[in-house]
């Protein structure tokens, strides 16, 4: 497995997983494209093989002077539940320590019915705040505000 950095030359692979995995919820293709030019941190992890397959990617902004939000993660549904998310999430957490040493918290959105997910960002500690953020998604799901301290 290789984890590196998200190229425009990704755009279309990117686009089309985030819309194969959150549907009505995908970020369009022309944010991607906005995302992949203007990122504080978007990384994708491959199989590493000659086809590169695409396993998942994670996309991190600063949106204050001492946070980073994690706004998109996924990982393709065939290769989930076999460590991948942890690795890259393990990776991307120890990358904004690295370069952005003024990060205090990180902080992600979350379905509240996604307890898989939810038992991944609390394993890396991430903190659930117990009231939820209604219809914060498109498709009018709800969400909980999920931080860690770094």
């Amino acid at each position: 497995m290789k984890i590196k950095d998200v190229s425009i030359r990704d755009l279309r692979s990117i686009s089309n997983l985030e819309h194969q995995i959150f549907k009505e919820n995908a970020f369009s293709i022309k944010l991607v494209e906005k995302l992949i030019q203007q990122n504080t941190l978007f990384l994708k992890l491959e199989d590493g093989k000659i086809m590169k397959k695409l396993i998942g990617f994670i996309v991190v902004i600063k949106d204050r002077e001492d946070q980073a939000n994690i706004i998109n993660f996924l990982i393709h549904p065939q290769f989930q539940s076999k460590g991948y998310g942890s690795l890259l999430l393990q990776e991307t957490i120890e990358r904004i320590k690295k370069r952005l040493k003024e990060i205090k918290k990180i902080v992600l959105n979350v379905q509240v019915n996604n307890s898989i997910a939810i038992k991944l960002y609390e394993k890396f500690n991430f903190q659930k705040n117990s009231k939820s953020i209604e219809n914060y998604y498109q498709s009018g799901e709800d969400a909980y505000l999920m931080e860690l301290s770094t």
